[in-house]
């Protein structure tokens, strides 16, 4: 049986889905990391923005910035794009997941959060491996539509 285009893209974003949650702790890693660095680079203007500086503001400043040289300039301004694309990931998804029901919501933690295996997450909520895997394909399906957007961020 040959699968249609539309079926095949659909396989493949939720492949892109499954990326993302699996790299969750990573991005939140990265959004620590970037915070830091940050920090490192422009301190001055992390204390004038009292750290919630982390935003449209903040990079207007760093354009704006006289003491900073051109190239001290532009990594700040890319260390600030890849905070705020990390931020985009991480909050979506737990928006995301905040309105799955507890058993999905329990799927995500166990399967993608903590990488548990199918097996450990079927010993971990009681279910059995067939279960999860129905489960794994609803929740899929639930978050493909609210994280959407996501998919187009790459």
């Amino acid at each position: 049986m040959v699968k249609s285009s539309k079926e095949i893209i659909h396989k493949q974003n939720l492949k892109k889905l499954e990326s993302h949650l699996k790299n969750y702790k990573i991005y939140k890693s990265a959004i620590r990391n970037l915070q830091k660095q940050l920090e490192f680079l422009v301190p001055e203007l992390i204390v004038k923005y009292k750290n919630s500086c982390f935003n449209k503001n903040f990079r207007l400043s760093l354009e704006q910035e006289t003491t900073l040289d051109n190239i001290s300039k532009e990594k700040a301004i890319k260390l600030c794009e890849y905070l705020f694309y990390y931020r985009v990931i991480v909050n979506s998804i737990d928006e995301a997941i905040e309105e799955l029901n507890e058993i999905d919501y329990n799927f995500v933690v166990c399967r993608y959060i903590e990488n548990y295996s199918i097996i450990q997450t079927s010993l971990e909520l009681g279910y059995s491996e067939k279960y999860i895997f129905n489960i794994r394909k609803q929740v899929l399906n639930k978050l493909l539509i609210s994280l959407n957007g996501l998919l187009f961020l790459e």
